[in-house]
């Protein structure tokens, strides 16, 4: 029998220096885009306002 799993999206992550914001598993050491080591604050939506998925607009 299949098991029906539901893959969890990776969060998103938007840096705290430039605002830009990217979707990976893991918040990188180094802002792709513009190139500092800054800190990256988990902006994905985990609440049933906003469907649990994409950007919780209340972080942006």
């Amino acid at each position: 029998m299949a098991e029906n799993k539901q893959q969890t999206p990776d969060p998103f992550w938007k840096c705290q220096n430039c605002g830009n914001t990217i979707q990976i598993p893991l918040p990188p050491e180094e802002c792709p885009a513009c190139h500092e080591k800054c800190e990256f604050l988990n902006v994905t939506c985990y609440t049933p306002e906003c469907g649990f998925t994409g950007i919780d607009p209340r972080l942006k």
